[in-house]
């Protein structure tokens, strides 16, 4: 008789102590053998079967427990179970302790759907250099290397196992296939700089869209550009004429600069005349105002009083001609010459007031 124990001897009957699965089928056993042993009438074996017998169904009888319990697994974290009835899929699980019935009935293929896979296509191997080279779409070939990250998507487990015999295989000839057809649409100079981020986007895109058609289960997470770059060998000639792109385009840059420049002066020019007219037409249209608004004033007033104005007309326009000219003024009848010097008068006024 087993003592009880309460420190939790493996030995001992402790009600406490959590059995393992093995104890716990240890268990079944011998009560089955126990029962098997009362039906017979006792240790003694009287009135049942022989003790061969009795020893071959102890041996089924454990052989089945052992059987039905091997159909417990372990599903990891990262990790699905795809269960096959007789090679028929017929669910998937995720992680914990799953069970399925023994072989040859029901079988379980464990794959990891976490991790992220990388393919590298045009790398430095000789064995893959023929697949860098592509045709860009200015009829340069180029040697292009880059990188595909991929994983199996949520939910696509099944087509990822039973659609796609080799997967990375399939990423690799459609991912080579996509990029040479994108490559072969734009110019090299685009390729090799600015459009990096558009070709890997479309590329991306592209394959994504191919991938969901085959229903391969795989989800492409990013495709990297990783060298952009001529065969090694024409670079020498490749960079004579990059060379000589840079110094084109330098030299437009400062045509355009220069054009720019007499353009904006030009219309500088341009704008200064325009101004200077029109100041003058609107002065001489003031002007012209002005002697009419005179005119018609002095042509009010004449009809007013048409000999003083005429003789005041008189007496104004001989002032007007007489007030610069020598005068010589003579009396009535000539016979004496007086001489009157204004002009050497209002000079020498002119020269006293400089002088103060």
């Amino acid at each position: 008789m087993t003592s009880k124990n309460p420190w939790g001897d493996p030995k001992g009957d402790d009600p406490y102590r959590r059995k393992s699965e093995s104890d716990f089928l240890f268990d079944i056993i011998e009560d089955f053998v126990k029962k098997v042993r009362n039906s017979n009438g006792g240790p003694g074996g009287n009135g049942g079967f022989p003790n061969p017998i009795r020893r071959l169904g102890y041996v089924g009888a454990g052989f089945l427990l052992w059987y039905f319990a091997s159909g417990f697994y372990q599903v990891q974290h990262n990790e699905s179970g795809v269960v096959l009835r007789f090679g028929r899929w017929v669910k998937t699980v995720g992680p914990g302790l799953q069970y399925i019935l023994p072989y040859p009935f029901e079988d379980v293929i464990l794959q990891k759907v976490t991790d992220v896979n990388q393919v590298d296509i045009g790398s430095f191997f000789k064995s893959q250099q023929e697949e860098s080279l592509m045709l860009t779409g200015d009829s340069n070939l180029a040697n292009i290397s880059f990188s595909v990250l991929w994983r199996i998507k949520d939910g696509g487990v099944e087509d990822y196992l039973f659609n796609a015999k080799s997967p990375d295989v399939t990423v690799r000839a459609v991912a080579e296939s996509v990029m040479r057809e994108i490559v072969g649409q734009a110019q090299f100079s685009f390729v090799q700089t600015d459009g990096r981020s558009e070709i890997q986007k479309k590329v991306k895109d592209n394959l994504q869209s191919l991938m969901n058609e085959y229903k391969t289960g795989i989800e492409i997470l990013r495709v990297e550009l990783q060298r952009v770059e001529p065969p090694a060998s024409v670079i020498d000639s490749f960079r004579d004429v990059e060379r000589a792109q840079a110094e084109q385009q330098s030299e437009k840059n400062k045509a355009e600069a220069y054009d720019r420049d007499t353009r904006a002066r030009t219309r500088g020019l341009v704008a200064e005349k325009l101004n200077n007219g029109e100041a003058k037409k609107n002065g001489l249209v003031s002007k012209a105002r002005g002697e009419v608004a005179r005119f018609l004033s002095a042509h009010s007033q004449y009809k007013l009083a048409p000999t003083v104005i005429s003789k005041r007309l008189y007496i104004e326009t001989m002032r007007d001609i007489y007030k610069n000219v020598n005068k010589i003024i003579l009396d009535e009848d000539a016979k004496t010459l007086s001489y009157l010097p204004l002009t050497e008068l209002d000079k020498r006024k002119v020269k006293i007031k400089d002088e103060v």
